[in-house]
């Protein structure tokens, strides 16, 4: 007998169950354009520039407050001396991009970088030079309406001081520049991961299916072989509803769930093979709720628990049997109960109760799908026989388990 002792399905070891209903989502955040190659883009353009702007403002206002300097003037020099940063900082992010400071290749990237750094702070230098220099801090001309011109060395002192202060500046891009593509490489690499465990999820889910298309189908021909000499015409109506089987389950192969009306019209082709090899023993009564018809649930959930039913409930037994199938709501979940009114346990078995294959996929599937949501239970019925009962979320919308390259790469 094909049995469990009614316990809920435990949480899946790994994140499996999860995927199903998160991995959608954060594949699709996950899959957007790096942040670090946006420097190709207007909008990295912009976002620099207004960075940019907002240092030269900031300098202006300091000058202005802290050597008393026109604040024309001071925005004017602090201008001059950050538009070399402009054009330099998407050259910063791509030589960062390209010549990252890791274990490997930190010396060669630290040449690159120290390169592109006295070329940058040379250029600072040369702006710094043909920029009007910012007034000293004891200057007695503090209106800033007129600015007497250096002399060489106090002009090359004000020169070599503006690029000592933008030598962090330069360092602070590549730090950020890194920290951007390491950030982008992470998120890369938990995008694939979830890919994998997403594509691990489904493949589990599709073999837990094929486990049970032949045992169906080894069953089913059986039975056709059986009336193939003695009543052909009942042979050759199974075959076409065999036929119909297949073809609905190749036209669902790639869904995981669909309506529960969807799954009783597949279900009928089953019960109508199963009622033509048992003749008026075979009975069914269906109590849906119609509320229930557009919940969703696992493709060919039902097959497997009628199949155990008819085969102990109505092929164990001489007399006529038969099988109950029962939808109805039960809170926030789906109540889903097939039973049957055959002989059940004579007796007590003297050990823990087990499960063939039909229960033992359908077990692992509602694993696999809902993780701890689901709950599977096989009792005695009150008719004799047993009840198959099982619980899944009450949900109308199907949920993706596998995310497109298209969607990856959106």
């Amino acid at each position: 007998m094909t049995t469990s002792e009614g316990n809920p399905i435990d949480e899946p070891r790994s994140s499996a169950a999860a995927l199903s209903r998160l991995a959608p989502q954060r594949l699709r955040r996950l899959g957007r354009k790096p942040i670090w190659k946006g420097w190709r883009f207007p909008s990295f353009w912009w976002l620099v520039t207004a960075f940019w702007l907002f240092i030269a403002l900031a300098s202006a206002v300091e000058m202005s407050v802290l050597q008393s300097a026109a604040l024309k003037q001071a925005l004017v020099d602090g201008l001059v001396r950050l538009l070399p940063w402009v054009f330099l900082t998407p050259l910063i992010v791509w030589t960062a991009s390209a010549y990252t400071l890791e274990r490997s290749t930190w010396k060669r990237s630290l040449g690159v970088h120290l390169a592109l750094c006295i070329l940058s702070l040379g250029l600072v230098g040369v702006c710094a030079y043909l920029s009007p220099p910012r007034l000293p801090l004891n200057s007695p001309d503090v209106s800033g309406t007129r600015r007497e011109k250096l002399e060489p060395k106090a002009m090359a002192f004000v020169v070599l001081r503006r690029i000592t202060f933008q030598f962090p500046l330069f360092w602070g891009v590549v730090g950020a520049a890194h920290a951007l593509r390491f950030y982008e490489r992470a998120k890369t690499q938990e995008r694939r991961k979830l890919e994998l465990e997403s594509h691990l999820a489904e493949a589990r889910l599709l073999a837990l299916r094929m486990q049970l298309n032949p045992h169906f189908l080894f069953n089913t021909l059986n039975s056709i072989a059986s009336l193939v000499h003695d009543e052909p015409a009942q042979a050759e109506a199974m075959i076409e509803a065999l036929s119909e089987i297949l073809r609905l389950s190749l036209n669902a192969s790639a869904r995981q769930e669909v309506t529960l009306r969807e799954e009783l019209h597949f279900l009928d082709r089953f019960l109508f093979i199963e009622q033509t090899r048992f003749g008026d023993r075979f009975r069914v009564e269906k109590e849906i709720d119609p509320a229930a018809l557009g919940v969703m649930v696992p493709i060919l959930i039902l097959q497997p628990l009628v199949e155990n039913a008819a085969k102990h409930g109505i092929e164990s037994q001489i007399g006529p049997g038969w099988i109950r199938i029962v939808a109805a709501p039960a809170g926030d979940q789906l109540r889903l109960e097939v039973s049957d009114n055959g002989r059940g346990l004579t007796k007590r078995p003297a050990g823990p109760l087990t499960e063939g294959v039909g229960l033992s996929n359908t077990r692992a599937r509602l694993k696999e799908l809902y993780g701890g949501q689901a709950t599977l239970q096989l009792r005695p019925g009150l008719a004799g026989g047993f009840s198959t009962e099982l619980r899944i979320p009450w949900r109308l919308t199907p949920k993706t388990s596998v995310v497109s390259q298209t969607e990856l790469v959106a």
